[in-house]
């Protein structure tokens, strides 16, 4: 029977022994013995598990372990994201090669899912390398999003970024760019936009100066964020400099409030982020929905910072009309390009 417990410093030893364990390919096992033998020195590898109390806990986190009669089998950690109040990121998910299939992952993921939810977090991120399939199979039948990929010249394999959402009816998503004009029709047919806005979007990326990303729930598009390399507003640029900004971040009426509108803003600024931005950026109408999301998620407003967008419409009589809407702007603060990264979370 697997149970879950807090992490005790009597665990570290077989910790370390974990540590010092296969992680890249099928590393199911079942030839690995159970206990493993302790090991009595640290290891050199991920802080996450050399040092739980120093790299976990003292941080505020949460140290979870799996144990199956009595011996550690799995380990597990989540933190706060810094800045971020309402997000966590899961850390060193880590299970013994002979007891796959039989729980302890659903159980240590379970109980930190828990644990965000008392700590008041409401989404979940974690990372892990593409170089580990059974890792991304579990996460993906566990219903996590896939939000975006980060590459580097030092590695040999893609991080992958996950997402979930705590919403009790969250909804796995996949996010990627758009890639063709059937995709940008298929976004016209899921969150209709007027005067074929979604074929320009797609076309400016095609163009260069943009990345469209759609949200996929199967074969249907159930959302869409464009990332553009820098502010459309003079004035923004002018007081905080070139830095990548959102917009027309939409979600489907049946996909709100599911997560999906966090996953495409994790892939938007995951993306900047590899590009080495410092510094997302967001106008939108003060009282738009959005307002609540990225206040969510941590974004904060540049009170001094007001953009004004001059656009026309028509009525059904045929006569134009022209509107002033004065925006707020808000930026995500972002670490920058990221150095290597561990390949397992």
């Amino acid at each position: 029977m697997i149970e879950v417990r807090p992490y005790e410093p009597d665990d570290l030893p077989v910790l370390w022994a974990m540590a010092r364990l296969p992680d890249a390919g099928e590393t199911a096992d079942p030839s690995v013995p159970l206990p493993l033998p302790a090991r009595r020195t640290p290891p050199s590898g991920p802080p996450e598990l050399v040092d739980p109390a120093r790299a976990v806990l003292a941080a505020g986190g949460t140290a979870l372990v799996a144990t199956r009669e009595g011996h550690v089998v799995g380990f597990g950690g989540l933190r706060a994201v810094r800045d971020r109040p309402r997000l966590g990121r899961l850390v060193r998910i880590r299970v013994h090669p002979a007891v796959r299939r039989v729980g302890a992952g659903r159980a240590l993921m379970a109980a930190l899912e828990s644990a965000a939810r008392r700590q008041g977090l409401t989404d979940l991120v974690l990372d892990v390398g593409d170089h580990q399939p059974e890792a991304l199979g579990f996460y993906r039948a566990l219903g996590w999003s896939e939000s975006w990929r980060e590459s580097s010249t030092e590695w040999h394999w893609q991080t992958v970024w996950f997402h979930r959402s705590l919403e009790r009816d969250h909804l796995t998503v996949e996010v990627r760019p758009c890639a063709d004009d059937a995709e940008a029709a298929a976004a016209d047919r899921a969150v209709p936009s007027p005067s074929g806005a979604h074929r320009r979007r797609w076309e400016e990326q095609r163009d260069g100066g943009a990345t469209y990303l759609l949200a996929w729930d199967g074969p249907d598009v159930v959302g869409h964020v464009v990332l553009r390399d820098r502010s459309a507003h003079p004035a923004v640029r002018r007081e905080l400099g070139e830095h990548p900004e959102v917009d027309s971040l939409a979600v489907a009426e049946r996909a709100r409030r599911r997560g999906v509108g966090t996953a495409l803003l994790g892939a938007a600024a995951g993306r900047a982020q590899q590009a080495g931005a410092t510094t997302l950026g967001l106008a939108v109408e003060p009282d738009d929905q959005v307002v609540t999301l990225v206040r969510r998620l941590g974004w904060s407003l540049r009170p001094g910072l007001a953009p004004v967008v001059d656009w026309t419409w028509t009525d059904h009589r045929g006569v134009e009309h022209e509107e002033r809407d004065r925006l707020g702007y808000w930026t995500l603060d972002l670490p920058g390009a990221r150095g290597r990264s561990a390949a397992s979370t």
